[in-house]
């Protein structure tokens, strides 16, 4: 550990969560875990309750109510409401279990998602801090604002383009949470908004590569100067106006002569 960071305490529950993703680097530390908010559960609570009330019920009511029922019937009511009842206690159990399952852990160096897909399977992925893009909470309608719980979406510049968790407490909270985090890492490693894949650090190599001018050649703006001449380029001729022809005149027509008749020679008849 390195000793200008602040120790942690040993007892601190934090540290001891079970992350998956678990690499932890020299003074990392976890800051928090965000769990889903159990109103989303809400729903399967009560259609449990219900259909074990209602298998409750007919064991019994029923009997005060079918006339002549013998023991093997109410026998194998029972078992039917106790087995009823283990199924739908078995169904929330697996759905407790898929539902808390989902949460985040923000430490100082990344944000770790746990999906629970199933009983027996779980996605994890992560994300450093140095990637955070834009952090986004969504609430709504009048009673996710009472409940006090929303969606919470953080974008990331890597192949995942938004880590996405429904059901979250108090949004706000670990938003301000997460945006904090990711300004104290940015301070702590300048160095990393130049070795992430953003697209300022491709611009800048690429302004810097082309800056300089080419070997035994002169910069192209000396040559621009060179052949460049204003007056040459924006010398335009004076408009001369066409000079007007003079209007037609049609010809005089010539009168028409009869040719001398010819003497009457010697031999000739007159």
């Amino acid at each position: 550990m390195d000793p200008n960071q602040p120790s942690e305490p040993a007892n601190d529950p934090l540290q001891n969560i079970n992350n998956p993703l678990k690499v932890m680097q020299q003074g990392e530390r976890v800051l928090c875990e965000i769990r889903r908010h159990p109103v989303g559960i809400w729903g399967v609570y009560g259609i449990v309750a219900i259909i074990i009330i209602a298998a409750i019920a007919a064991v019994v009511i029923a009997p005060n109510y079918i006339s002549g029922i013998t023991q093997s019937t109410k026998a194998a009511l029972a078992l039917g409401a106790v087995i009823v009842a283990a199924i739908s206690l078995l169904y929330t159990y697996v759905a407790h279990v898929v539902y808390s399952g989902n949460r985040w852990i923000l430490t100082s160096d990344s944000l770790t998602q746990i999906t629970q897909v199933g009983l027996f399977r779980k996605q994890s992925s992560q994300l450093s801090l140095a990637n955070l893009e834009d952090v986004t909470v969504d609430q709504n309608g009048l009673f996710q604002s009472m409940v006090g719980y929303g969606t919470l979406k953080v974008e990331t510049a890597g192949e995942h383009s938004k880590f996405t968790f429904v059901f979250c407490p108090n949004p706000n909270k670990y938003a301000k949470e997460i945006i904090a985090a990711h300004e104290a890492y940015i301070a702590e490693n300048p160095e990393e908004m130049h070795t992430t894949n953003r697209p300022l650090a491709n611009t800048s190599s690429f302004n810097q590569s082309y800056a300089q001018p080419m070997p035994q050649q002169a910069p192209v703006g000396q040559q621009y100067q060179q052949s460049y001449d204003p007056t040459q380029q924006y010398a335009q001729p004076q408009y001369q106006q066409p000079q007007q022809q003079p209007p037609y005149q049609q010809p005089q027509a010539t009168p028409y002569t009869e040719p001398p008749e010819a003497p009457n020679g010697p031999g000739q008849q007159s």
